[in-house]
């Protein structure tokens, strides 16, 4: 009866005013409260709002946030920069966590974003800085609000970035319970690998190469990821879509093949690599061999092999398109399987620039719920390939697409060579096979098959 009245006299207030209509005590207490809970759906739900969630970053406190919050940009010390609504904010602070605001706009607002930025150095930080005000600023990291146009003013002066997802993605509670598989030596993993040579990943790089650019505006790009599903499908096996998704030059697509598990298909292990390239602003030629067609060639040549044997677990060969504004193609695929029911992702392999310099070495990257993982890839790597890892735990190394898992809670690693220095052709015309060192090449896609065959493993189910 008491909601019945309740609506009654909404209806009335929302018809036509009412002279001499007045309520008090209780009564006046629920329509109120009644009233505010209707403006906060139709209109405060509206707004969405760029907040720093003061928690230490832990596993714990991760999973809190993506239960909170669904996902999360970026990590540090002082806590967790993530996007809410006002009911998801209103949780937050009515359960006493401390939450700043950092800056709000309509969720429906296309004419501005907000981008994460990475600066260098501080010649990189002061050209920034005459052009944005940043919003936030921690270590290498900017975050600022643009216009879409203004893109070209980070692309031309080469900075790093990443768009920041506006929508609303499922509140989920992780299973914080992650049990490492023991790395042994598996005669079949030690023959497997071999099937993984220099000279086809090279003769992949060269095809990839020969686009002349992959940029996503470029007629290369399109011509690239038919190229690469038409591969994918001759493995046989895999299940092979090019999902499309919107960028500001157009509809772009990823290259995604799928293998479904055979005991345990809602589990996935994702491996990808970029394919998309990029020079200075205005350049026609991107070929973009070590960034990335290395990293797709990995992907492609790990699924070569393993796609054509029984794996417990369900796997996605991802390769992905337009990181290189913004990491946007692994943040639409991140965003849809966060939004799939009863999924689960046990690991995310990604390699981007894995042939540059040998020296015997990989840089391994990874964030606090991903440091399991870190450790694994470097006991594998090194136990089938010789090669050494350089174990980068650091949350601030977010400028590839293994950080668009994390922003959904999942656990995942970069490998890439030799960071923090950087090949001397990256993002230049000269990036080409004939600069490449194979060798290393190999080992890391070798690498990479060898911790996926020990983490999709029977007995380590």
């Amino acid at each position: 009866m008491k909601q019945r009245m309740l609506a009654l006299l909404v209806i009335c207030c929302l018809a036509a005013p009412v002279t001499g209509f007045a309520l008090s005590g209780k009564p006046k207490a629920e329509f109120d409260q009644f009233i505010k809970s209707l403006r906060e759906e139709k209109r405060l739900d509206r707004i969405g709002y760029l907040v720093m969630v003061r928690v230490k970053p832990s596993k714990a406190n991760e999973t809190k946030i993506i239960s909170l919050a669904g996902k999360y940009f970026y990590a540090c010390p002082e806590g967790y920069l993530t996007h809410v609504n006002y009911t998801r904010l209103d949780k937050m602070q009515k359960a006493k966590i401390k939450v700043k605001i950092i800056d709000k706009k309509r969720l429906d607002d296309l004419k501005e974003a907000w981008y994460m930025v990475w600066i260098n150095d501080d010649t990189q930080d002061k050209i920034l800085r005459e052009k944005f005000e940043p919003l936030f600023t921690h270590g290498h990291t900017r975050v600022i609000r643009i216009q879409p146009e203004d893109e070209e003013f980070l692309t031309a002066n080469l900075f790093r970035y990443s768009i920041l997802e506006e929508a609303l993605l499922p509140l989920k509670v992780l299973d914080e319970k992650v049990i490492a598989p023991r790395v042994e030596l598996d005669p079949k993993i030690q023959e497997l690998i071999l099937k993984i040579n220099k000279t086809d990943m090279t003769s992949t790089v060269q095809t990839l190469e020969n686009f002349r650019s992959r940029q996503v505006r470029e007629t290369g790009n399109a011509r690239a990821t038919n190229w690469l599903a038409g591969e994918f499908a001759k493995i046989g096996s895999l299940t092979v879509a090019t999902p499309t998704f919107n960028y500001n030059s157009g509809p772009l697509s990823n290259v995604v093949a799928t293998q479904k598990g055979t005991k345990d298909p809602n589990t996935v292990i994702v491996v990808c690599g970029h394919f998309d390239s990029t020079t200075s602003y205005g350049s026609k030629d991107a070929p973009g061999a070590d960034d990335n067609g290395t990293g797709a060639a990995g992907v492609l040549h790990v699924a070569s092999v393993a796609g054509r044997l029984p794996l417990p677990f369900t796997v996605m060969y991802c390769c992905m398109n337009a990181e290189e504004v913004g990491l946007v193609g692994s943040k639409a695929i991140a965003k849809k399987m966060a939004a799939t029911e009863g999924l689960k992702i046990k690991a995310v392999l990604n390699m981007d620039m894995i042939a540059d310099r040998d020296d015997n070495q990989v840089a391994v990257i990874g964030n606090s719920k991903s440091n399991w993982l870190i450790d694994v890839f470097k006991d594998v790597a090194k136990l089938y390939t010789g090669i050494e890892s350089k174990p980068l735990y650091d949350s601030d190394i977010w400028y590839s697409d293994h950080s668009s898992f994390w922003n959904i809670g999942a656990s995942a690693i970069l490998t890439i060579e030799g960071y923090p220095e950087m090949s001397a052709h990256y993002h230049k015309p000269t990036d080409l096979v004939a600069n490449l060192d194979p060798a290393l090449m190999e080992r890391i896609a070798r690498s990479n098959l060898a911790t996926l065959l020990t983490l999709d493993s029977e007995k380590n189910k």
